[in-house]
């Protein structure tokens, strides 16, 4: 009995040691699925290094923080990439090898004063190999400028300062965890900064509708969204890679030193008119308004969405189940919906999710409206609420794409009205929404809705 008691606790030992190998390998695998070569995930700076050309060692490692994180063996097999040759001196390069990614401005300076009339060093940020570095680069290259004016003024780097530790530590603490760092050394000053280097925006359009962002509540670029703590827990301040400040406003400051082209825009970026109307109305030429809004949109200050009328369809998103639980998001709806409002009866939440759950394929926003309609009006601004929503994800606007069918046995609807405007048969095609078509053709909705309805050869696309 006690044999067989010890073979069943010795298998059941050899169960889970082999489930904990699995385990491992599985979590293995899928660091590998989430973490690999290109996968646009930031990660922080695991170490910093100055390397430089030893007159007689040649190559080396003068200083590293954390200590030994670059063994010597890694160093020796990439040193030439660390002290390259004279072409690509004051070039920044990338190196992945060996498991780590190593970001560096090769510097050279040629003065008789040194052993071999010239200094070549590099002051190197590493990071993990699957992590995007492109960040780093404006950094590394400031400061290495900064590191050869100090070491043609004082020999800083090749005198072997014994401050070079201490930089190296507070340059890895700070920039990790604030983004940004100051150095200080004498009378000189250096602010460094990680700036987020963003997407190219999409390309904008006559038809796209901007809207600031601030205006509606929605935080910047970078920013986690706003949550409420647990009663009695004290706020914990966020460590995360954010490129902005902690003080940051919410709201779009008219009067701060805007460039003349936004400054003259701004006032007319009001959530529904969209390029044309702002160019007309503010009397600036349509490409700079697109190259304007544009800039915003890259910036994180605007977004585009469709035209706001009560024509459009729209259907709910799966996030509009944010608006039941989110007490912040409930809250940024009604002060937005009810902004400027002189209604004495304020809107529920309830009152909201009923309109937007009622958005289907099918059904107009004027049907919509007219359903809730009251003997006294809505209490707020629904189009207000269209905005808010698609900024925020909640709806979706569904566009028309009128397609030209070419079919012989179906009749020429044209009469004599439309021939005149028979060429927008080129731009039904199924890639120009009504929108487009009406700021392309310079016509209005109703025009472009006669002409649809009297050609039977267009079907319309809903997507």
């Amino acid at each position: 009995m006690q044999v067989e008691q010890h073979l069943n606790v010795l298998s059941q030992l050899d169960y889970e040691d082999e489930a904990n190998s699995n385990l491992g390998l599985m979590s293995a695998k899928m660091m590998e699925t989430r973490y690999y070569e290109g996968c646009g995930r930031e990660g922080p700076i695991r170490c910093m290094f100055l390397g430089e050309f030893h007159p007689v060692a040649g190559p080396k490692i003068s200083c590293q923080f954390p200590e030994d994180y670059i063994s010597k063996e890694v160093f020796d097999s990439i040193s030439a990439y660390i002290i390259p040759k004279p072409q690509i001196q004051r070039c920044t390069m990338t190196i992945n090898a060996l498991g780590h990614k190593i970001v560096g401005y090769p510097i050279r300076i040629d003065n008789p004063r040194y052993e071999r009339n010239v200094y070549l060093f590099n002051l190197c940020f590493v990071c993990d190999s699957w992590s995007k570095t492109v960040q780093y680069e404006p950094v590394v290259k400031k400061l290495g400028e900064h590191l050869t004016i100090m070491e043609e003024e004082t020999r800083f780097v090749s005198g072997g300062s014994n401050k070079l530790p201490t930089l190296l530590a507070h340059l890895l603490h700070d920039l990790n965890t604030y983004r940004k760092a100051t150095l200080v050394e004498g009378e000189t000053v250096m602010h460094l900064k990680v700036l987020e280097v963003r997407k190219d925006p999409p390309p904008v359009y006559d038809h796209d509708v901007p809207v600031l962002v601030a205006s509606v509540g929605m935080p910047r670029p970078g920013r986690p969204r706003r949550t409420t703590p647990p009663e009695g827990s004290e706020a914990i301040q966020s460590q995360e890679h954010l490129d902005v400040e902690d003080e940051e406003p919410f709201e779009v400051d008219m009067e701060a030193d805007w460039d003349l082209t936004t400054r003259q825009l701004l006032p007319y970026i009001d959530g529904y008119n969209h390029v044309s109307k702002i160019s007309a109305d503010a009397n600036v030429e349509k490409t700079l308004v697109k190259s304007c809004i544009q800039n915003l949109v890259y910036y994180g200050a605007v977004t585009l969405i469709p035209v706001v009328k009560f024509s459009n369809m729209y259907r709910a998103t799966p996030n509009l189940s944010r608006l039941f639980s989110d007490i912040e998001l409930q809250k940024s709806c009604l002060a937005f919906i009810t902004n400027g409002s002189d209604a004495k009866e304020k809107p529920t939440i309830s009152d909201v999710l009923e309109i937007l759950c009622a958005l289907q394929q099918g059904t107009t926003l004027r049907a919509v409206c007219e359903r809730f309609a009251t003997p006294s009006g809505l209490t707020f601004d629904i189009r207000r609420l269209v905005v808010y929503a698609q900024l925020h994800g909640l709806i979706k606007c569904l566009k028309r794409y009128p397609v030209f069918i070419r079919n012989s046995l179906r009749s020429n609807g044209f009469n004599t009205r439309v021939e005149p405007v028979v060429g927008l048969r080129r731009l039904f095609n199924g890639r120009h929404c009504c929108d487009e078509i009406c700021c392309l053709a310079r016509i209005d909705l109703t025009t472009l809705d006669q002409i649809i309805e009297d050609d039977p050869n267009v079907a319309i696309i809903w997507r």
